[in-house]
């Protein structure tokens, strides 16, 4: 599997998760693609399967070390164990034991159609919207409770910018201004 280390899906997994089956990616071969998630968030991430690579778990070990190493490109193969490889040489630079986490979740029925129109499409600043979520609330960590802030987008049809506020505390309001998209077509 060829994949790029500099993504940070150690945000998504479920890594402190009791739920073992989230604390690593999963790597589904026949749709050649990983899959991050922690029963809140998810991401699917295309890659490049190699011939020998099997479905099933990537220790994120196995990526948070080619990152360390500062590949721009990693490539693990995964039979077996998972092998960090030089991507000039092939030859291994790191050996992980995929574990035997359980089933993996069917991502397949929470992603949206790939091939359905959205509502509405528009582009926000990642970071922007990061950084607003940070400066309007004053709670954080991890998981689905009572204490998270739960931040609220509201997206008019005559306005450039999208209206952020704070479920709890709706006085609260800032504005992240929307970006142009270039590809607009989902293909």
């Amino acid at each position: 599997m060829l994949i790029d280390p500099r993504l940070k899906l150690e945000k998504i997994a479920g890594v402190n998760d009791i739920r073992a089956y989230l604390s690593d990616p999963h790597l589904d071969v026949e749709n050649k693609c990983l899959v991050v998630t922690d029963g809140h968030k998810l991401v699917k991430i295309p890659v490049e399967v190699s011939a020998g690579d099997t479905s099933g778990p990537v220790p994120i070990a196995a990526i948070l070390d080619a990152r360390k190493r500062k590949l721009q490109l990693a490539e693990i193969t995964c039979n077996g164990d998972a092998t960090l490889l030089d991507t000039g040489t092939g030859n291994p630079l790191s050996h992980y034991p995929r574990p035997d986490n359980g089933q993996f979740p069917d991502y397949e029925r929470v992603m949206p159609d790939p091939e359905a129109e959205p509502v509405i499409s528009i582009g926000l600043n990642a970071k922007y919207l990061f950084e607003l979520a940070h400066a309007l609330t004053t709670t954080g960590g991890r998981g689905n409770n009572k204490k998270e802030p739960i931040v609220r987008l509201d997206i008019f049809d005559d306005a450039i910018a999208v209206r952020v506020t704070v479920e709890t505390e709706p006085e609260r309001t800032g504005v992240i201004m929307s970006c142009r998209l270039v590809n607009k077509s989902r293909a």
